[in-house]
């Protein structure tokens, strides 16, 4: 847990490992006494993982999300939706809370990947996955891989400049919501979390 003022509101930041299963219960021990409870996925993925029972379509899995997901299954189990964001919303929805979106939605993403990730990025990914499945992460715990995997990823430079423009919206919204709350409970990536604190903290 990372804690920190933002304004009168105390956020609390839980990293969490996307898609890894035993991530859930880190999310049930932290959970409740909090004002507010957001997570770093748009307003769509909430819904999403709200309605997830009500959808049978599996959801679409870049090449670079399948290679993080087999190196990842050294530690658990690997599911989708991300097993700590669906008890986030549960536990929410329980209270009758509503878990405050903060990443860009779709179209916001959208505009921002298409006005960033040059072509030979996206040529790039193939190659770059590959490469991934054939590279030895050192990695002794989960936050450690998921972290190496993300410096790995965003050596494209385009990934890695999307990925610098999410952290700025979210610590954005982190710094919007605590004009109205006084406590926050923030899930939030593992290897998003330097750079979310790292702009929080200027």
């Amino acid at each position: 847990m990372i804690s920190l003022k933002v304004g009168d509101c105390a956020v609390d930041i839980l990293p969490f490992v996307n898609g890894l299963g035993s991530e859930a219960e880190k999310v049930r021990q932290a959970f409740g006494g909090y004002e507010a409870y957001a997570v770093s996925l748009g307003i769509e993925g909430i819904q999403a993982v709200e309605k997830r029972s009500e959808i049978e379509d599996d959801p679409e899995v870049g090449e670079l999300d399948l290679v993080y997901a087999k190196l990842m299954e050294r530690f658990g189990q690997v599911e989708l939706p991300s097993p700590a964001v669906c008890e986030l919303v549960d536990l929410c929805g329980e209270k009758g809370m509503t878990v405050i979106p903060l990443d860009m939605n779709d179209e916001q993403f959208t505009e921002i990947y298409c006005s960033t990730v040059k072509t030979m990025d996206f040529v790039r990914e193939h190659h770059h996955a590959k490469k991934g499945l054939k590279t030895s992460f050192p990695a002794e715990t989960p936050e450690d891989l998921a972290v190496q995997w993300d410096g790995f990823v965003n050596k494209i430079k385009g990934y890695r400049e999307v990925s610098a423009k999410r952290e700025a919206f979210i610590a954005e919204q982190i710094r919007d919501i605590s004009k109205y709350r006084k406590s926050l409970l923030a899930l939030i990536e593992v290897e998003r979390c330097d750079g979310v604190v790292a702009l929080l903290e200027t």
